[in-house]
């Protein structure tokens, strides 16, 4: 079955538009994008009217497993309690079905794909979300274990959830050592070997605070000494001196690796290839200086967008991110923001989609009011449409008034 998705505007990818345009579906493929009226044959038209059609937003980075912590926990000046009360946090019950809400929440602002860093402990749960809300979804598997002993049992567990389990069709998995500061040696090597012999993405939290850096220089402040409280701490530790440092210890040929955050990461540190993934609403919560983003693209450094976790940002959806970008960050071009949100954010996952083209997925997403590029920046930006694989997940009437009630296909 073919079907139409026609609206006022297209906007296939960072460098193209068409007025008055369509983009065919069949099956969970696009096979025509251009003007309405020229394409081939189809069974059905959803006609928009007065939107525009883009490319579904991608989360590149969230903790949905934190949903549940949204506001609960204050940050006061130090990363390190901060992190040590999330730890705690998380084991308040609902993570599962705040997870749930957070991403049928995102769905109906227009993200389609998320990069989720998931505790083995909820990998399961954080799977039904994707299977119940019908988003596509990269689930990172967590590995954490600072001490060398504990490498062997982490990556069993960790190697059992990434290649092991049976998934949906829109959930794959990738690795992700969580920090230089929560990861032995060892078990960096093996989670590196694993991600580059499947070719599974990787994802590090890297150079995301001040704490981390005198971390990796020296070998202590506040994260060494959480670390002794929470008893995990490795005595023989030697710091690698740097984050550029440290990223000589991951090698990838065949997988794509993703540095999360890169708050303090200059842009000819990151090795070619690799993606930065940029949270603006976490940056400004935590207080950070001015993220080097701006630098890095003009170094040829591909920056995406994530959102963190609720705890840090208050939502998971990525329409916030680039809205807050618009306000805070003039010195960022539309066209950049939108290819961040978009195309950067789903070459990094792994994912056939972030451009509307033959071939690719059918994750499409329509909003108004019709506007170019900037329509992810414009402070009235409303999601009428969500489809993932062709499949709507969330409608409106972009006639109907704010606030109506959508239309939520049920997904099996």
């Amino acid at each position: 079955m073919r079907t139409a998705f026609k609206a006022a505007r297209v906007l296939p990818d960072a460098d193209s538009e068409i007025r008055d345009g369509a983009v065919v579906v069949e099956g969970d493929r696009i096979v025509w994008v251009g003007a309405a009226g020229e394409g081939p044959p189809v069974d059905e038209t959803i006609d928009l009217g007065a939107a525009v059609l883009v490319p579904g937003l991608v989360n590149a980075h969230s903790h949905l497993d934190l949903t549940h912590l949204r506001g609960a926990v204050p940050f006061e000046g130090e990363f390190a309690r901060w992190a040590e009360r999330i730890m705690h946090g998380r084991k308040k019950p609902g993570a599962g079905e705040a997870a749930r809400k957070g991403v049928r929440e995102a769905v109906a602002r227009g993200t389609t794909t998320f990069g989720d860093i998931v505790d083995p402990r909820n990998f399961h749960e954080i799977v039904g979300t994707f299977r119940e809300t019908g988003a596509r979804g990269r689930l990172f598997v967590e590995a954490i274990g600072f001490r060398p002993e504990a490498a062997d049992r982490v990556f069993e567990a960790v190697w059992d959830l990434v290649e092991m389990q049976a998934l949906p069709a829109n959930v794959v998995t990738g690795v992700s050592p969580h920090a230089p500061y929560s990861v032995s040696r060892p078990l960096l090597d093996r989670v590196v070997a694993v991600a580059d012999g499947h070719g599974r993405p990787l994802a590090v939290h890297l150079a995301e605070t001040l704490e981390e850096l005198a971390f990796l220089r020296h070998g202590i402040g506040p994260l060494r000494e959480l670390l002794k409280r929470a008893g995990a701490d490795d005595p023989s530790y030697v710091p690698d001196g740097s984050a550029a440092g440290f990223l000589k210890r991951i090698e990838l040929r065949r997988a794509s690796l993703l540095l999360v955050h890169g708050n303090y990461l200059r842009p000819r540190d990151v090795p070619m290839g690799a993606f930065v993934v940029y949270c603006p609403t976490a940056h400004a919560f935590f207080g950070h200086p001015e993220h080097p983003v701006l630098e890095m693209l003009e170094e040829g450094v591909r920056v995406a967008l994530g959102s963190d976790s609720a705890a840090s940002g208050e939502s998971v959806d990525v329409l916030s991110e680039t809205q807050h970008l618009a306000r805070m960050r003039p010195d960022l071009q539309p066209r950049a923001v939108f290819r961040m949100a978009t195309e950067w954010g789903a070459r990094g996952l792994g994912f056939d989609a972030g451009t509307l083209a033959a071939g690719r997925l059918a994750d499409i997403v329509a909003f108004t009011p019709v506007a170019g590029h900037e329509i992810l920046g414009h402070p009235d930006a409303r999601c009428v449409l969500s489809a993932v694989g062709g499949r709507v997940l969330y409608r409106i009437d972009p006639m109907a008034p704010l606030g109506e009630t959508a239309r939520l296909p049920t997904v099996a």
